[in-house]
């Protein structure tokens, strides 16, 4: 299945009268075979050229498209995280190495991946879903290696264990994220680890896919065996709301919202190329059967909402970074 990799929207920011419209161009990794370098540099050059844009990437990716930001003047954002490595490479942080590169957001990889593994360790010991050593038996379905994040929440999964004596991981596989691999790697798992009750896994699609593979080990989701993802997608939230995940975590899509509205302050800012770089660190949530449906009608609100009343940047960088 082809990922989507790229987005083009012209998206309008509520602010007290007169309202602005932004055209903002959105870019994340795709898979091979796509034509995700072609589609970025014709958009980057065409005339009339983006306002702004935010690019996600993999390893290795950033350098060409903050080369081609930067010789285009096209102000950005960063979605991170990067391997601390590629992080230094364009300078450690925004404004340094390329002044059109105004902001760097992330989410809480490594928290996120450690709620969901106490969630999901917790079920299982309140289930009686045990070892004969009553030990929680655990084994973690990885992301793609390629993205720093994949470490990072496996580190998180890594931390939950082994700060609960009665818990025990096993063993962790990576993928490359679809609902057939977390299908097929918690089928071999279970095969070789009969006694394991809880399935970590690393976003709401692998979780999905890990569901199945627990009920062709003849365990049930959410009642005999454990799963549960890292995104807080509708489809995780409507799986957690109808028993097949115990629970998703994540920042919501509102983190979207905030980066806008912070390019928009930056944008309409007389004094923008002096200005500080901004770095923001997303804080995750964490849906379980008993607020997947809070979860779900706040996304029915989105239009709803006055974005002005958004703070425009709340930088926290370090103030001995800047």
């Amino acid at each position: 299945m082809k990922r989507v990799f790229l987005a083009v929207a012209t998206l309008l920011i509520l602010l007290p009268a007169p309202a602005h419209s932004l055209r903002v161009v959105v870019f994340s990794p795709t898979t091979e075979g796509n034509t995700y370098w072609p589609e970025v540099h014709t958009v980057m050059r065409a005339e009339p050229k983006p306002d702004a844009a935010i690019f996600s990437v993999a390893f290795g990716q950033a350098v060409s498209l903050l080369e081609v930001a930067e010789e285009r003047g096209i102000p950005f954002f960063l979605n991170g995280p990067l391997f601390p490595e590629e992080l230094a490479t364009l300078g450690g942080a925004p404004r340094r190495d390329y002044r059109t590169w105004i902001g760097y957001f992330i989410q809480d990889e490594e928290e996120k991946g450690y709620l969901l593994a106490r969630k999901l360790i917790a079920a299982a010991r309140a289930a009686g879903r045990v070892a004969p050593d009553g030990a929680v038996q655990v084994v973690g379905i990885g992301g793609d290696a390629t993205w720093y994040g994949s470490a990072l929440r496996e580190a998180g999964l890594r931390r939950a264990v082994a700060e609960d004596p009665m818990a025990h991981l096993l063993q962790t596989v990576p993928t490359r994220w679809t609902p057939a691999e977390g299908r097929e790697m918690t089928t071999r798992l279970l095969a070789r680890y009969p006694e394991v009750t809880v399935v970590w896994a690393a976003s709401d699609q692998l979780a999905l896919g890990a569901a199945e593979g627990l009920r062709s080990r003849g365990l049930e989701p959410d009642r005999t065996g454990f799963t549960g993802g890292l995104d807080l997608s509708l489809v995780g939230l409507e799986a957690v709301r109808d028993g097949t995940l115990t629970a998703t975590v994540a920042a919501t899509t509102l983190i979207w919202a905030e980066v806008l509205v912070c390019l928009h302050h930056y944008l309409q800012s007389a004094d923008i190329d002096d200005r500080p770089g901004v770095e923001i660190s997303f804080p995750p949530e964490v849906a379980t059967k008993t607020t997947a449906e809070e979860f779900i009608g706040l996304r029915g609100q989105y239009e709803t909402i006055d974005f002005s009343e958004l703070e425009p940047c709340r930088n926290q960088r370090r103030e001995d970074d800047r």
